[in-house]
């Protein structure tokens, strides 16, 4: 059994609570939070061997902690990272991981000194239908894949005001582009070019973005987000790729928010030189508790975490790749 500490108690950190709940291995032993009061309905749902802390330091005295789940706003992500690697305790961290590299490599290393694992919740990895296309395009389904198309659509979160402050969130371009991001290069690497356009808002965040990306191999990809659609426009998301064998499409949209409302989801098989189309059924899978499981399974077992630091730092330089291209109108070449 692995005890846990939660840090942070807004809208994620419920999502992760309810997946720690689920882990068998997992018991939650405390919730850091720098307001008593937003933590109570996370330590109530935990049960009385929860308990609230102010500090993890606090928490890590009064119990033993195997491992932190990170879940504050990204200006945060590296200190209680390298904080938690200090009091020699394992690390799962929200994604965005922070906002530069230089941040990212002293979080790597503070977790390598310290003998602990490192793991960055990129939780499209885990999630159904995402992790079925993933299967798909490695099998060879779409044969050469000529263009790929990624959309995520959202209005501001209503349960926070944070990610309006680029110094805090990093804004649409850190928070939800980065899924994508992670997406596509999950499923076909490095890319080799990156150009974006979109509009920053008047807070300074890039929260409207248009990117094309292109690969050695031939892949072209256009990934469309935004974390500022209007009126009761609902969240979201696409996933299209289309290659010689054919078209595969993914469709997931739910209310204003991405829990609000019943959620519709379909994928999609359009194969090439037919009239017919077949819905693909993905294993059910939910991507919180996905990425909790594995985390998990990696600290008992010792073997390596899933989503390899190597990775993650990828995926932030191609987010800074594709900030240097809205903030200096270029193609940027990775």
């Amino acid at each position: 059994m692995l005890n846990c500490v939660l840090i942070g108690a807004g809208y994620i950190a419920q999502n992760h609570l309810a997946a720690l709940q689920a882990n068998k291995e997992v018991k939650l032993v405390g919730v850091v939070c720098r307001e008593e009061a937003h933590a109570q309905t996370i330590t109530e749902k935990a049960g009385p061997e929860c308990r609230y802390y102010k500090t993890l330091e606090e928490a890590c005295a009064a119990a033993k902690v195997d491992f932190v789940d990170i879940c504050v706003p990204t200006n945060l992500h590296e200190e209680y990272t390298i904080k938690a690697a200090g009091l020699g305790c394992h690390v799962l961290c929200e994604k965005p991981v922070t906002f530069t590299t230089e941040s990212f490599d002293r979080m790597v290393e503070a977790c390598d000194k310290a003998g602990v694992k490192f793991m960055v919740a990129h939780v499209v990895r885990f999630m159904s239908e995402p992790m079925a296309v993933h299967k798909l395009i490695k099998e060879g389904k779409l044969g050469n894949v000529h263009l790929f198309y990624e959309k995520r659509l959202s209005q501001h979160p209503a349960w926070s005001t944070w990610h309006r402050d680029n110094d805090v969130s990093g804004g649409g371009l850190y928070d939800i582009n980065i899924h994508d991001i992670d997406n596509l290069y999950w499923n076909f690497g490095m890319p080799k070019t990156v150009y974006a356009a979109g509009w920053k808002s008047p807070t300074g965040c890039w929260n409207h973005i248009a990117t094309t990306l292109t690969w050695e191999s031939g892949v072209r990809a256009v990934c469309e987000t935004s974390l500022e659609m209007t009126g009761n426009f609902p969240f979201s998301v696409e996933i299209r790729g289309t290659g010689d064998k054919g078209t595969l499409q993914y469709n997931f949209t739910a209310g204003a928010n991405i829990n609000d409302s019943s959620v519709q989801t379909k994928l999609v098989w359009y194969p090439a030189g037919s009239e017919a189309c077949e819905e693909v059924t993905a294993a059910a899978a939910d991507g919180f508790c996905g990425e909790v499981d594995a985390f998990v399974d990696a600290v008992i077992n010792d073997t390596e975490v899933p989503v390899a630091a190597s990775e993650v730092r990828d995926v932030l330089c191609i987010v800074l790749a594709i900030r240097k291209s809205l903030e200096e109108n270029t193609v940027v070449t990775l």
